[in-house]
C-alpha cells in the first residue's frame, strides 16, 4: 500500500516537474531569445556596448558553482523555486517599469542568475525523478518537451512581432510580461512539489560544497569539448548564415524552428540510447557525429568564403542540413550529466558537479570565442570548425574509458 502510495506521488512529481519545464521553456523563447532585438531597439546599443551586455548576462554562468556550494543544504527543489523567481524579477522589470540602461543591467543579471542556476538543477531533478533504468529515457523526455516548446514559442516570436501584437516600442513590453508570469507559476509548481516527492525521492539534497574530484576527470574532459563546440552553436554557426550567406534574422529563426522540432525526437532517441546501449556506446555516437558534421559543415564554411558554392540550389539546402545537424549538439547535453550521475561517489555531489561543468563551460565561453575568431580572420573559415571538431576526439577516448571502468564495477560487484 505504502510502496504504490509512492509511486503516485513520484508520477505526480513526474507530471507537475513536466508543466515546470515547459514553462522554463516557454518562458526563455520569450524572454532570452529577443534579447539582441531588446538592446538595439529599445537601448540603441552599438556593438562595443552589446559587447559588454554579455558582462551582467554571462557572469553568473561562471559564478554558478560557487552560489550552489554556497547554498549547500538546501534541497535542488528549493533552489529551482528561488531560480525561477529571479526570472521573474529580471523580466517584469524590463517588461514592465522601463528601467534606465544601468537598472537594466542589473536585472539582466537578475534575470540571467535565476536562468543559470536552473540549468543544472533541471538535469539533477530529472534523474532522481527517473525510475531504475530509465534515466536516460526520463532525460530524453524532459528535453523533447522543453524542445517542442521552445518551437511553439518560436513561431510565436516570430509571428507576433511580424504582425505587430509585440512591439519593443510598447510602453509594457508583453513578451517579457508573460513570461515573468510564467516564471512564477513554474516557481509555485516547484514548491507544491516539493510537498508532495516521496521522502525517498528528496532526501539528496545539495550537501556538497564546491566539488573537484579527480575521478570526475572524464566529465571535465566532456566538458572541455563540449564548451569549445557550443561556440559553433551560438557564434560561428550563425555567422555562416549571416556573414558568408548574406541571410537575415528571418532565416536563423526559422532554421532554430526546425532544429526544435527534429531536436524533440533527436532527444528521445538519445534517452533511449543510453539506457539500452550504454554511457559507452552514446558517447561514441557523440564523438564521431559532431567530428563529422561540424567537419563537413566547416568545409561548406570554406567553400562559402571563397565563393565555391552557388547562391542558390542544392548547395544552399546542403549548408542549412548541414546547420541544423550541427545545432542538434546541445542534445548531447543530457549525456554528461547522466556520466556525471553514473561517475559520482555520493548522489549529493551531483548537483554541485554539474554546477561547475556549466562554470567550466562559460569560462571557455570567454576563452575560446576570442580564439576561434582571431582563427577565422586570418587562416579562414572552415579552420575554426575543423579545430573544433577534433575536439571530438575527446568524446571519443571518454566514452572508450567509460566503458572500460563500469566493466570493471560491474565485474567488482
Amino acid at each position: 500500500m505504502e510502496e504504490n502510495n509512492k509511486k503516485r506521488q513520484l508520477q505526480r512529481a513526474v507530471f507537475v516537474f513536466t508543466l515546470v519545464v515547459c514553462l522554463s521553456a516557454i518562458a526563455g523563447g520569450l524572454g532570452s531569445a529577443t534579447f539582441s532585438n531588446y538592446f538595439k531597439e529599445v537601448y540603441h546599443v552599438d556593438s562595443a556596448q552589446r559587447g559588454f551586455l554579455e558582462i551582467p548576462r554571462e557572469s553568473p554562468g561562471v559564478l554558478c558553482a560557487l552560489i550552489i556550494s554556497a547554498l549547500a543544504g538546501f534541497s535542488d527543489i528549493g533552489i529551482a523555486a528561488v531560480s525561477q523567481v529571479l526570472v521573474m524579477v529580471g523580466l517584469m522589470v524590463m517588461g514592465a517599469f522601463s528601467p534606465s540602461y544601468g537598472m537594466m543591467m542589473i536585472f539582466l543579471f537578475i534575470q540571467s542568475l535565476g536562468m543559470h542556476l536552473f540549468m543544472p538543477l533541471n538535469d539533477a531533478i530529472s534523474m532522481d525523478l527517473a525510475r531504475e533504468g530509465e534515466v536516460g529515457k526520463t532525460l530524453g523526455n524532459f528535453k523533447s518537451k522543453a524542445n517542442m516548446c521552445t518551437m511553439v514559442t518560436a513561431f510565436v516570436i516570430f509571428a507576433g512581432y511580424r504582425w505587430g501584437f509585440f512591439s519593443f516600442k510598447d510602453k509594457i513590453l508583453k513578451p517579457f510580461v508573460i513570461a515573468a508570469i510564467l516564471s512564477l507559476i513554474a516557481a509555485g509548481l516547484l514548491v507544491y512539489m516539493k510537498k508532495i516527492m516521496p521522502r525517498t525521492q528528496i532526501q539528496a539534497k545539495t550537501k556538497s560544497k564546491f566539488v573537484m574530484r579527480k575521478k570526475y576527470m572524464p566529465y571535465y574532459l566532456t566538458l572541455v569539448a563540449y564548451g569549445c563546440q557550443k561556440r559553433i552553436k551560438l557564434v560561428f554557426g550563425p555567422w555562416i548564415i549571416i556573414e558568408l550567406m548574406g541571410k537575415g534574422a528571418d532565416t536563423v529563426a526559422l532554421l532554430g524552428i526546425v532544429t526544435s522540432f527534429i531536436g524533440a525526437f533527436f532527444s528521445k532517441y538519445l534517452g533511449k540510447m543510453l539506457d539500452e546501449k550504454g554511457l559507452k556506446y552514446t558517447m561514441i555516437f557523440e564523438g564521431g557525429y559532431l567530428l563529422v558534421v561540424i567537419a563537413a559543415l566547416g568545409a561548406a564554411a570554406g567553400a562559402l568564403e571563397r565563393g565555391g558554392l552557388g547562391s542558390h540550389g542544392i548547395w544552399v539546402f546542403l549548408v542549412y542540413c548541414l546547420y541544423i545537424l550541427a545545432f542538434l549538439l546541445e542534445q548531447f547535453n543530457m549525456v554528461h550529466a547522466f556520466m556525471m550521475r553514473k561517475l559520482a561517489i555520493d548522489p549529493s555531489e551531483v548537483t554541485a558537479s554539474l554546477s561547475v561543468g556549466l562554470s567550466l563551460d562559460h569560462i571557455l565561453a570567454i576563452t575560446v570565442s576570442a580564439v576561434l575568431g582571431v582563427i577565422w580572420e586570418k587562416f579562414g573559415a572552415e579552420y575554426v570548425f575543423f579545430l573544433t571538431a577534433a575536439t571530438s576526439l575527446m568524446q571519443i577516448g571518454v566514452g572508450l574509458y567509460m566503458g572500460r571502468q563500469l566493466a570493471k564495477q560491474e565485474m567488482q560487484r
